[in-house]
């Protein structure tokens, strides 16, 4: 029995090795498009993996949340007041209608504008900076990379602080370990809280500034009153007795992030708590963006993506974030049109060699169930004669 068995399966194995030298060529290409599809969805976890920016909800909680950002366009003048205003709207509507529990309702949201400054270090000064306004969580949602020191806090009541990259740190003093050194923001002194290393990249080069180029982060409240606001529109109030004015305004991004029991809440809550109209900004929901379903609009929205018709000032990690959305949409393009040749390459493979009869399972599958029977009837015929003999 035991022979017989294994020479049904010694011809089984002769088959399939015959198939395999056979379809050589097909396989090996099969298995090198199987390879690459593997490796790119590689690639794009890392390129995720490598914008933390866009993964809050993974730092905040391990409930469901999301993360959701604002972009208002440049003609809005949008303020810390109608931050306020809208966040005072946006928390009613999910306590009350999103049915979320008041202890259960905590967020963290940020804001930021864009503009830059003039910095100087003991009459040594650098024109120009690219800086970046923030207030409430900014460094939660952007976790820089930095090599001394830390972020400043919004909760703290001395707001003159100051962030800096490495290449601003060693334009100014010629080393990066600076952290407590005091420059000067306009004429007015800010204390280095940090200095961070900047990402690199084709993607993160084009969208700006250049390396070559200095980023700081101040306080909102500082770029308004020291700096020069260029990310929206911005007007003049009176910040002393003596009638000195800044220019305050030009918010473009506001984020939040979450508890999100219903798909989409936090951004249909967003959506009407602000009371403008969908002309005058765009939703982001960044949690979901670089999922297979929003790719996929990406692809069906080639050719029309660059034609933008709302005025945003898009911030530096939200280009970078585009930029990214099309090349993993591509990698998805790519990715699904492998595993449609893999597919229809298996498919007429084995239809050709069930075809030709190299290789007939229902044969196979027959012979099996003869031996089968072969086996019964002989261990029905050991069973008779025992029970004679006894």
């Amino acid at each position: 029995m035991k022979k017989e068995v294994f020479e049904i399966f010694e011809k089984l194995k002769n088959k399939i090795l015959h198939f395999v030298m056979k379809s050589k060529k097909t396989l090996i290409l099969i298995l090198i498009l199987i390879i690459v599809d593997i490796v790119l969805g590689v690639i794009s976890r890392v390129f995720v993996n490598d914008m933390p920016e866009q993964n809050a909800t993974s730092r905040w909680s391990d409930k469901r949340c999301a993360h959701v950002s604002v972009f208002f366009t440049e003609d809005q003048l949008i303020d810390d007041n109608f931050i306020k205003g809208m966040e005072y709207e946006f928390i009613n509507k999910i306590r009350g209608d999103g049915g979320v529990k008041e202890e259960e309702g905590n967020y963290n949201s940020c804001y930021s504008a864009e503009g830059v400054v003039d910095i100087t270090f003991e009459k040594k000064p650098v024109k120009d900076v690219y800086t970046v306004g923030v207030a409430g969580d900014f460094f939660m949602f952007h976790p820089l990379e930095f090599v001394a020191g830390g972020p400043f806090s919004d909760e703290s009541e001395q707001k003159d602080y100051i962030v800096i990259d490495e290449v601003l740190a060693w334009n100014l003093f010629g080393s990066r370990d600076v952290c407590g050194q005091l420059v000067y923001v306009g004429d007015v002194p800010h204390y280095i809280s940090g200095v961070f290393k900047r990402k690199e990249g084709v993607i993160r080069e084009a969208a700006g500034p250049r390396n070559t180029d200095s980023i700081a982060y101040i306080s909102y409240d500082s770029l308004s009153k020291y700096g020069t606001i260029l990310s929206g529109r911005a007007t003049e109030k009176e910040i002393s007795e003596d009638g000195k004015k800044a220019k305050f305004g030009g918010i473009n991004c506001y984020e939040v992030v979450g508890p999100n029991p219903v798909d989409g809440l936090i951004a249909s809550n967003l959506r009407e708590s602000m009371g403008l109209n969908d002309r005058f900004f765009l939703i982001c929901e960044n949690s979901e963006r670089f999922k297979t379903i929003p790719l996929f609009t990406v692809i069906g929205s080639f050719g029309k993506r660059s034609m933008w018709t709302k005025p945003i000032y898009y911030p530096n990690w939200e280009n970078v974030a585009r930029g990214f959305e099309d090349v993993l949409a591509l990698f998805l393009l790519i990715k699904v049109v492998l595993k449609t040749v893999v597919g229809i390459m298996i498919i007429v493979l084995i239809k050709k060699n069930f075809d030709r009869r190299e290789f007939d399972l229902n044969d196979f599958i027959e012979k099996l169930a003869d031996k089968k029977y072969e086996l019964e009837v002989k261990l029905n015929d050991r069973k008779r004669s025992k029970r004679g003999n006894s």
